[in-house]
């Protein structure tokens, strides 16, 4: 896959977009192609505590979820979940 730079600033963009609108207070996160899917590497604060995951995101999910809502509330749901596992499971 030829990625160019707007598609890499694209997908950044609605990656710190979903994020905001899970509420998290403090993050870091990175964007990285990885044969059609994009890898999310991001670093948040939960309860006082700085966690570090990894997220496997489907291009045209993401890309979706820009204009559909229901692909949003996917993904919403599917980070939500996966953040708070991983919250739990590191005390």
């Amino acid at each position: 896959m030829e990625l160019s730079a707007k598609e890499l600033a694209l997908a950044k963009e609605t990656v710190g977009g979903l994020l905001e609108q899970l509420g998290l207070t403090a993050y870091l996160f990175e964007v990285e192609p990885r044969a059609g899917r994009w890898q999310v590497r991001i670093e948040c604060a939960l309860d006082s505590a700085w966690q570090s995951s990894v997220l496997a995101v489907d291009e045209g999910l993401l890309r979706a979820s820009r204009t559909d809502a229901t692909a949003r509330r996917r993904l919403l749901d599917e980070w939500g979940q996966r953040l708070t596992v991983a919250q739990h499971t590191e005390r």
